[in-house]
């Protein structure tokens, strides 16, 4: 009886592990897959070979085509390039949906919640109410111009400050000043920059980037390791970071409730907390207080993690490119002078700035996977069939690379944004905060952001790198997104004195327009 029993348990194990490396009819190709692992074995081995996932899957890519199909753990994986493929892929409604895996759902306390991760009618619903109140309380309106600018002068205040010190620490100086932009229509106020508890939340958020991946770590192809190695899979450090992020959220959230009267919200928070009130009977709302945490834990993570660095990375571009420090400098002063402070206003008259800040998103691309889809139901894409429920990776290095479209797309160079008159003119094969339904709900005020920031130090500082601290690299870490290594520069107020730089900018706009100033750090 008992070898009998063993015997059967062994075909099933047997059958078990033949039925686990039978691909799909028609799956993208893609390495062989074994038991338990799929392709992860392989798939792990490039990304210590190369550093960095988005390099490890591009490396499957030009072995198996641009739509490639893996199986990591137990997830189905699917990675789509090139900008035609992504295009089309991202305007489907096939791709909309969002991974419902471990990662995915521990972030939320085993649910689906916020606006980031779900999907369906929660998701259209929590979109609408979140792009409605974020629009009410400043988005689009003066409020958020005087904001940007308040937040804009304390930053150069702080910079200063930090400046007489010694080297500035540069790859979290914008984290205060880019977070308050957003949390004033959020939380309806903003932190000082010595405020202790934010500055604790901030380490989280860094650690929470570096910590996972784009599919969300070992943890998420193999759950069960976090109770055999619950160190070594990342998932206490994990479960540390989130205690700490909703730790934050939930005292914000507890000051609103005591402080909400009335039926007038201040912020988001009210409005939420109000909308909660009319749907306490509803079992079915949306509108219940996990899910105001996990939308404010979003907005949180996402609209500021991406600006800051983005504007961290930019300044490390210029520190390696002093030379474009110069030209954007003297265009500024051309144009702005040296009596007041950039506005967007100025934006038109500032094409080779518009044009530089295009290209750093372009060239200097710090999502390249994006966030992860799953499709909706089964899908042919490319003469592939995607059966549904797969993870669905869009490969955005190789969109704002493609040779197709992109002229020496490995060279820095902002003319491509240029008309023959040097006039600015937008690409439309970029695609810095993606396409389709699921396009970036706060690109309007990240763009705002990024520009007066940038402008503002640009306008007010000279800058090199700290020598005491030696040349920064321009390689991020690998993580949920590209995190900009340590770096440090020297910054030095520049004097409200104009000098005369018409020549030097008479020669650089012919330079720009022939296509002859160009970097490749």
């Amino acid at each position: 009886m008992l070898c009998l029993t063993i015997s059967f348990i062994s075909i099933f194990i047997c059958f078990y592990c033949i039925y686990q490396c039978i691909k799909p009819k028609n799956y993208p190709p893609g390495p062989v897959w074994i038991p338990l692992f799929g392709c992860l074995l392989k798939f792990g081995w490039l990304r210590l070979k190369y550093g960095y996932i988005y390099l490890a899957l591009q490396e499957l890519a030009r072995t198996y085509g641009p739509v490639l199909g893996l199986k990591l753990g137990k997830q189905k994986v699917v990675m789509i390039s090139s900008y035609d493929l992504v295009k089309k892929a991202l305007l489907q409604d096939e791709f909309n949906n969002r991974p419902d895996g471990f990662f995915f759902r521990i972030r939320s306390f085993g649910k689906r919640k916020g606006v980031l991760f779900t999907e369906g009618t929660a998701w259209s619903q929590i979109r609408r109410f979140t792009m409605r109140h974020l629009r009410t309380f400043g988005i689009g309106q003066s409020i958020m111009t005087e904001q940007l600018n308040l937040e804009a002068r304390n930053l150069v205040d702080h910079l200063q400050l930090m400046s007489e010190r010694g080297a500035v620490t540069m790859h979290t100086a914008f984290d205060v000043a880019v977070l308050n932009s957003l949390w004033f229509m959020i939380a309806g106020h903003r932190f000082e920059y010595e405020d202790q508890k934010l500055q604790e939340a901030l380490v989280l958020v860094h650690d929470a980037f570096r910590l996972m991946d784009t599919l969300g770590g070992v943890i998420s192809q193999l759950p069960f390791l976090r109770f055999v190695m619950p160190e070594l899979s990342g998932y206490n450090e994990l479960m540390r970071i989130l205690h700490g992020l909703w730790g934050f959220i939930d005292d914000e959230i507890k000051i609103h409730e005591k402080e909400l009267s009335g039926d007038q919200p201040r912020d988001l928070i009210d409005a939420f907390l109000l909308e909660m009130r009319k749907n306490n009977e509803n079992k079915d709302t949306i509108f219940d207080r996990e899910n105001l945490l996990i939308l404010c834990l979003d907005l949180f993570l996402a609209g500021s993690k991406t600006t800051t660095d983005t504007l961290a990375t930019t300044f490390l571009f210029l520190s390696l490119n002093p030379e474009w420090v110069r030209i954007l400098q003297a265009e500024l002063d051309s144009v702005v002078g040296r009596s007041r402070a950039p506005t967007e206003d100025d934006l038109p008259s500032l094409p080779i700035t518009e044009a530089f800040l295009a290209e750093a998103q372009r060239y200097l691309i710090l999502a390249p996977l994006g966030v992860p889809r799953t499709t909706a139901r089964d899908v042919t894409l490319n003469g592939y069939l995607i059966p549904k429920d797969t993870i669905v990776l869009f490969d955005f290095h190789s969109v704002q690379n493609d040779k197709a479209y992109w002229d020496q797309p490995n060279e820095f160079q902002p003319q491509r944004f240029l008309d023959e008159r040097g006039q600015f003119c937008r690409n439309n094969y970029s695609l810095p905060f993606g396409l389709g339904k699921r396009r970036c709900l706060g690109e309007q005020l990240a763009r705002s952001s990024l520009f007066l920031f940038f402008t503002y130090i640009v306008h007010h500082f000279d800058m090199e790198i700290s020598a005491e601290h030696g040349k920064p690299d321009l390689n991020g870490y690998d993580g949920f997104t590209l995190s900009p290594k340590p770096y440090h520069l020297r910054l030095t107020k520049r004097s409200n004195r104009g000098d005369d730089r018409h020549e030097h900018m008479t020669s650089t706009f012919g330079l720009l327009r022939r296509g002859s100033i160009s970097s490749n750090s």
